[in-house]
């Protein structure tokens, strides 16, 4: 059976006609084109596949616009005229005698015929012609449905892959992958890419790519103020080209420097984030192409779902980060801080390793709130933190207990080894705040225990360095009253 379902009713009907021509003519919605999809003819002019403009299609656009039959019984041989009326005969024709054109549906093409053997045709084959355009239009509705169920278990499948991996707990790269991957082979497109700019960022980093793109462009920092993409994410409107210009030094995605095809298409979604972030879906053709709107619906639904997806993950993280994080300090919680200790004791049993429990805590504190609003001492206690922090090792846990004491832990050290660093704690408060705190003398209280040699038990380490850090603040009080 002939590839094209048209080819053999064209062909059965140009033979029992004994046609010089028979052609059958579809119409493009989206071009506005009449395409030659099946023909038979004897004639060398005929080219084998012909896109006509509907304005430039001669006898065909009067049929199809106005949906009557024209039959001509006596077609001059030669006129000045047959180029414009019979314009896909692209070098001219000769010796015609008569042709008939019917409306194939209610605007889905043209059936056309032509023959040199007499002049025009007789009422049996004019019934057989428009009989052939019927059975034509049947066949073309029952191939565009099938068409279009194709196209919908393409979407389907594509849906049903993203639902499965959505919930695999894949990490945000390897989602991103999957999702990108599913919609560029869904779209038929060379190249796809995710982007993700973050809060107040000026610049943004592809996270996935689909396949066969280059893999140096992952991760790479993209400045928003150039590139196409980074139009978009300034603009956060969609933006698509039909086709990219090489030549122009401006069409280019990401940086001037890549190497990527710039003679297809580009289409790029935008979505922002209740956070603040920004994400974008970018295609790629290496040639002009005109998506399947079926198919661009289908996508922009799954960015969307992506898009929500995405929202929950970092809505997610931000809730973790809440519940492990103090606001004000970034330093861990108190809850997370036990745990930590906690984890921490178990391992270093394993191990027979040492660490170290110490608090500091910074008083007078609460005399603060008698000379300051709440807003300024959250600033002080900020800039304490951040001074806590950078006076301490990276790899010291440092945990927010109340508003002035904080816990540390130094694993694999002893309380001797982390001593000089605990002791430069104390000229901390003076160093960062001088005389800044209005007549009240802010300063750091210290204690610390050991593993293993103070307590091999959590409950007894706590009690100890507590136990100190008040006797701490006793020898520093009768001091004062002596």
């Amino acid at each position: 059976m002939h590839s094209n379902p048209y080819q053999s009713l064209v062909s059965l009907l140009s033979n029992i006609l004994e046609a010089y021509t028979t052609a059958f003519f579809k119409m493009d919605p989206r071009t506005r084109h009449l395409e030659m999809v099946a023909s038979q003819t004897l004639s060398k002019f005929l080219p084998e596949t012909i896109s006509l403009p509907l304005e430039q299609s001669g006898i065909l656009a009067q049929v199809y616009k106005v949906g009557h039959i024209i039959h001509v019984d006596k077609l001059p041989e030669a006129t000045t005229a047959l180029a414009s009326t019979l314009p896909f005969y692209r070098e001219g024709e000769s010796h015609i005698k008569g042709l008939f054109v019917v409306p194939v549906g209610d605007g889905a093409g043209v059936l056309y015929v032509d023959t040199k053997y007499g002049w025009g045709f007789n009422d049996k084959q004019q019934k057989w012609i428009r009989e052939v355009g019927e059975v034509l239009h049947d066949l073309l509705v029952h191939n565009e449905s099938m068409a279009h169920r194709q196209d919908c278990a393409r979407i389907l499948d594509c849906w049903e892959h993203i639902d499965e991996v959505s919930f695999k707990g894949l990490a945000l790269e390897d989602f991103s992958e999957q999702v990108i991957g599913e919609c560029t082979r869904l779209l038929g497109a060379d190249l796809g890419f995710v982007a993700l700019r973050e809060a107040g960022e000026s610049s943004y980093r592809l996270l996935a790519a689909s396949a066969g793109a280059p893999r140096n462009l992952l991760n790479q920092a993209f400045l928003v103020k150039q590139g196409l993409v980074g139009r978009v994410f300034q603009n956060m409107k969609p933006f698509f080209i039909s086709r990219l210009n090489p030549q122009s030094a401006d069409h280019f995605l990401f940086a001037s420097s890549e190497s990527l095809p710039h003679h297809g298409s580009l289409w790029v979604l935008p979505a922002q984030l209740s956070l603040g972030q920004a994400i974008g879906m970018t295609f790629l053709t290496r040639q002009p192409t005109e998506w399947h709107t079926d198919y661009q619906n289908a996508v922009a639904k799954l960015f969307r779902i992506y898009h929500l997806l995405l929202e929950q993950l970092y809505l997610q993280e931000e809730c973790r980060h809440l519940q492990t994080f103090d606001f004000t300090t970034g330093f861990v919680n108190s809850l997370v801080f036990e745990s930590s200790l906690e984890r921490l004791l178990s391992t270093s049993m394993q191990n027979s390793t040492p660490f170290v429990l110490a608090l500091v805590q910074f008083e007078p504190w609460q005399i603060l709130y008698t000379k300051s609003a709440p807003g300024q001492i959250r600033e002080w206690q900020a800039t304490l933190a951040a001074a806590l922090r950078q006076a301490l090792p990276s790899d010291v846990l440092i945990g927010q207990m109340t508003e002035n004491r904080f816990g540390l832990l130094f694993s694999g050290l002893t309380e001797q080894d982390a001593g000089s660093c605990l002791a430069s704690l104390k000229a901390l408060p003076q160093r960062i705040f001088g005389g800044r705190l209005k007549k009240v003398r802010l300063m750091a209280y210290l204690s610390s225990v050991g593993f293993p040699q103070d307590s091999t038990r959590s409950e007894e380490l706590w009690t100890l360095a507590n136990q100190r850090l008040f006797a701490a603040f006793r020898s520093k009080n009768e001091n004062e009253s002596r």
